[in-house]
This record gives structure tokens, sequence and C-alpha cells, in this order.
């Protein structure tokens, strides 16, 4: 497919002989939307990087590159593109930088896409600290499949700047978070998704009061939460699942705002839970608990501990308690908002809390629970 001439449009799509645009007469002037997907033999967007110049193709607001394995380096005067606010790279395997030193400065959305020898976001040619020390104005960056991707920034000079909202990195090889995290007024959101070589998260302090929510998901050597994490009064949603198993909670508590909270083969996070006090997180309304590791957790809540669920519960997701034997129910009282109750991977587990403390849901889970299916299948309750 081609589509040019004088619409704002510039495809191609499929063109496998294609190595460079200028050969065949095209051009990017004149053009907002640019998008190349499918040139296997691409190497660059002009085979003349003097065609590029910024004041000819100023107007470019969207970039979308697409399954082109030759493509080596993007146009150097890259970071000159003022009106560019949307960025797009997938499947570009002979990618290593983006830039050289700095992206456009008004990008707003940059996603990045099984780019496996890509090192780093910013080739920082020049050895000047005292350069503008902001990336660009990115709202939302995502960062999937690029194994070789260890930093932002080649030197370690540069910020991920002032705008950002949210930070996705999924499957990558970075082994820290961006510097100045704890600056970034509308920081709301940071997935962090199958990146074996994260080992913590130890930004100082987070002093926005938009952060919503952190997810640290399939980490296996993450171990480290932030110590300011309990200070946080503006975080709803917490995932810590499938990290380190020497993973705990700092001693300074929870964040008392939470809605959602899920954690999985975190028996030191569950244990400071228990000793801290669920009860005390008086808005939650999802509570998710995988119990890897959790080996002499026998009830839930735990009997003895005085422990109760916040009345706030809406759903109840257990799975993977190993030697779990009933639920404790003076923990399940005063429930009355509890909707969904989702049991799973509970081997030992023969009985469900008293009825009387299930009157309210509307969904009942159970699977992989070989007794307590049995016991339900008798119509028994503890």
């Amino acid at each position: 497919m081609l589509r040019f001439g004088n619409s704002e449009h510039f495809d191609i799509d499929g063109w496998e002989e294609l190595a460079s645009l200028s050969r065949f007469g095209f051009s990017l002037v004149g053009h907002c939307f640019i998008s190349v997907w499918h040139c296997p033999q691409l190497q660059s967007l002009e085979a003349k990087e003097a065609d590029l110049q910024p004041d000819k193709i100023l107007r470019v607001e969207s970039l979308q590159i697409y399954d082109c394995e030759r493509l080596s380096r993007l146009p150097r005067v890259l970071h000159e593109l003022t009106f560019l606010t949307v960025m797009e790279i997938d499947s570009c395997r002979s990618l290593v930088s983006f830039a050289e030193n700095n992206l456009p400065r008004n990008l707003k959305r940059l996603t990045i896409r099984n780019c496996e020898n890509l090192q780093y976001l910013v080739d920082e040619k020049e050895d000047n600290k005292s350069m503008s020390s902001t990336l660009c104005l990115l709202e939302e960056l995502f960062i999937y499949k690029c194994p070789s991707l260890m930093s932002l920034s080649s030197k370690g000079h540069k910020n991920i700047g002032n705008q950002l909202q949210l930070l996705e990195i999924d499957q990558s090889g970075i082994n820290s978070l961006p510097r100045g995290l704890g600056k970034l007024k509308h920081l709301q959101e940071i997935w962090l998704l199958s990146c074996s070589n994260l080992v913590s998260f130890e930004e100082n302090g987070l002093l926005t009061t938009s952060f919503r929510a952190f997810v640290v998901d399939g980490c296996g050597n993450f171990g480290a939460l932030s110590k300011f994490m309990a200070s946080i009064t503006s975080l709803r949603r917490l995932r810590v699942r499938n990290c380190s198993a020497d993973i705990s909670f700092p001693s300074e508590g929870f964040p008392a705002n939470l809605t959602s909270l899920a954690i999985s083969n975190a028996p030191k996070i569950y244990r400071s839970l228990v000793e801290w006090g669920l009860n005390r997180l008086t808005s939650l309304q999802e509570l998710t608990i995988g119990g890897g590791g959790c080996s002499n957790v026998v009830s839930f809540p735990e009997e003895g501990t005085g422990m109760m669920l916040p009345p706030s519960l809406t759903c109840i997701n257990l799975s993977e308690f190993e030697n779990l034997e009933f639920m404790f129910s003076e923990g399940f009282q005063d429930l009355a908002s509890l909707r969904r109750l989702e049991i799973s991977e509970c081997p030992k587990l023969t009985s469900l809390p008293e009825k009387d403390m299930l009157r309210s849901l509307g969904l009942l889970s159970i699977s992989s629970c070989l007794f307590l299916q049995e016991e339900c299948s008798s119509d028994k309750g503890r």
C-alpha cells in the first residue's frame, strides 16, 4: 500500500525491496502522519541525511515504524521535530538507539516494542552535563520486549522529563528506573512487568499527589520497595507479585488509602500485612493474595491474631495456600459489601466462613480445592 502525494498521510506497507525512500523519489516533506510498515530492507528514512532538514519536515506529528528489521537509525534531526507528539517503533531489530542527545521536546507518547538490540533511547554523543537534562515532555512511555535495553540514556545524564504520567516497562532488560521520578508532579502509574534485571525501587520519595498505581509483577530479582511507600496517600492500587522471595514491605507500613491490593509469592509482605493490621486499610475494596511461600498459614484470616477484614471489601481472591485448612469466620464479620469470593489451589481447605458471613455474595468461585468442593456439595459450613 502506498499513500502520499499532497496528503497529510505518508503510508508505505509491505514493500520488501525498499531500501531507502529518496531512491524512489519519495519525500517526507509536507506530511503530518508518517507510517512505514513491513519494509525489511529499509535502512534509513532517507538516503541522504541532508534531505531531512528540520524546516522541511517540521510538520510531522506522528511517526510509526513497524517491522523494518534493517533500520539501524532514525534521523539525526529527530529532536528538532517540534510538532511530533506520537511515536511508535515496533520490531526493528537493528535499532540500537533512537536519538542523539534528545528526543523531540514535545513528544507526548512513545511506544517501543520488540526491538531486541535497542540499548538506550538517547545516545548522548556529547559529553556535556550542562546541556538540557530533560529527555522530553513525555506523558506516556511504554517499553515492551526490549531485552538489551538497560537504561534510557547511554551516559545517565538524562532525566525522563517532568510531565510523565504513565511508565510501563514489560519484558525488558532495564536494571534501574529513570532518575528523578520523585520530582514528577504528574506521575500517576508505574507498571514493571517481567523485568528480570530490575532489583529495587529506591527512589528518594514520591512527592506527587497524583500517583495512583504501582505494579511490579514477574520481576524475579526485585527485592526492595521504596521506604516512602507508606507516605503516598494518593496511592490506590498496589500489586507486588512473583518477585524475589525475600521482598519485604518497608517498616513504615502500607499506604492507608489503597482500594486494591494484590500480593503473590511474597511471604514477608504477607506477614507484615498481618502484623500491621489489614483492617487498617479502611478504603480497601479488592484483595488478592497468592500464598506461595506461606506454608505456615492454616487459617484466613489467621486465628489468634485478632485480624479483621476491612468492611469496605467487595472482592476477595485467595490462591496457592498449600496448608490453608479453614476460613476463620470471625474475621469475616461486617463484610456487608462483599460481592465476590474466589478461592483456588488450596488443596487442604475444608470449609468456608459461616453462611451468615456470606449473605451479600453474588459470586462464589472455588477451583482446585478438592476437600472444600466435597464439603460444599454436602452443604456444610464451619
